[in-house]
């Protein structure tokens, strides 16, 4: 039996609560180390979770934030902030600490639940790790281990209205309610305390995301019309989840896709899909040429991402059968259908 078969072999054993919790705790450690040497090695630096952060302080002190982050302003970085004060209410557990000790804290909590909770079923998951998707998502304290994580923790979707384009993706893939109630009760309960600290706020985010232009659907890149082709296995919940992703706005990072992770089924499918992640972010580093816009820039990557991320995903998802529970949506949406257009009583004549 070779290496890779014993693999297989182990990662198909279903593990126990402990070891889930152990493995998980390793995971967050050594993550959050990474996540620490980012800051020591770069002077200056920001994490994406610390415009959160620094939002959260921000409106804690009565202070509307998004006039204070951006370039040259008092939290200087690159960006526009982008997110709703939903989420900068979400960071509020971490506000009493540094920057960098909240995103290490936040990106080691987001690791753990997201390793504990895609180990329920086995260990063939593991391999995302190892992705330079994963290792940018932990480095630049993105809240997409989060995302993922909710794909295996339905209650962790009460951060939807933080990162709606995000979450939503997860909420189209489920097959009970629970995540979308979840995303109601919690989605009430951070827009309450939002407008309470800040009710000016949608106005000013409404404002920033004036400066969007790049962020497009991966449907809309290269390739991306393939990616419809999950249609035809329809009935599993993991096609609703590849296209709903395809059809959100997202920017060209890397880290956007960590979710599609989730689409393997065996140790097999994970290391095929890790080691093409892999070739796609190796190559989004070598092959890219020189660039004249920010605008063909995003265009080559998101064509990267469609090539190397999606469609392998949809590959995966076209080589197994059109059955499954459907997700907890779509009956909803059959039966709105369904009072819409009445059906005639048999042998009636149109009015």
């Amino acid at each position: 039996m070779s290496f890779l078969q014993q693999l297989a072999r182990l990662s198909a054993q279903i593990p126990t609560r402990r070891q889930r919790v152990a493995v998980a705790g390793v995971a967050a450690a050594l993550s959050s180390v990474l996540v620490s040497n980012t800051y020591r090695s770069t002077p200056g630096y920001h994490s994406d979770f610390g415009i959160a952060w620094f939002g959260a302080r921000a409106m804690l002190d009565g202070r509307d934030p998004y006039p204070l982050i951006g370039p040259g302003r008092e939290f200087d970085i690159r960006w526009q902030p982008l997110y709703p004060a939903t989420a900068m209410v979400a960071a509020i557990p971490f506000a009493a600490l540094t920057e960098r000790l909240a995103t290490m804290g936040f990106v080691a909590v987001s690791v753990f639940l997201l390793a504990f909770g895609m180990t329920r079923d086995g260990w063939h998951l593991l391999p995302l790790f190892a992705t330079e998707t994963f290792a940018s998502s932990a480095r630049l304290g993105q809240w997409s281990i989060l995302v993922t994580a909710a794909l295996f923790l339905p209650w962790l979707a009460f951060l939807t209205v933080g990162k709606p384009q995000a979450f939503l993706p997860v909420l189209a893939a489920s097959r009970t309610r629970a995540p979308i109630v979840s995303a109601v009760i919690g989605g009430v309960a951070l827009l309450l305390v939002s407008l309470a600290l800040l009710p000016s706020w949608p106005s000013a985010w409404i404002h920033a995301m004036k400066s969007t232009a790049h962020m497009q659907p991966p449907i809309l890149h290269l390739g991306g019309f393939l990616i419809l082709l999950v249609l035809l296995k329809w009935r599993r919940p993991e096609s609703w989840l590849v296209l709903a992703m395809a059809c959100m706005p997202q920017s060209w990072g890397w880290y956007n896709t960590l979710p599609v992770f989730a689409v393997p089924r065996t140790f097999t499918e994970s290391i095929v899909l890790a080691g093409i992640m892999t070739i796609g972010g190796l190559a989004g580093t070598m092959l890219i040429p020189p660039l004249t816009s920010v605008d063909a820039f995003y265009s080559w990557v998101g064509a990267l991402l469609v090539i190397t991320i999606y469609l392998p995903a949809v590959g995966l998802i076209l080589r197994r059968p059109n059955e499954g529970k459907l997700p907890a949506w779509t009956p909803r949406l059959a039966a709105l259908f369904k009072r819409s257009n009445p059906e005639r009583p048999e042998g009636g004549t149109s009015p």
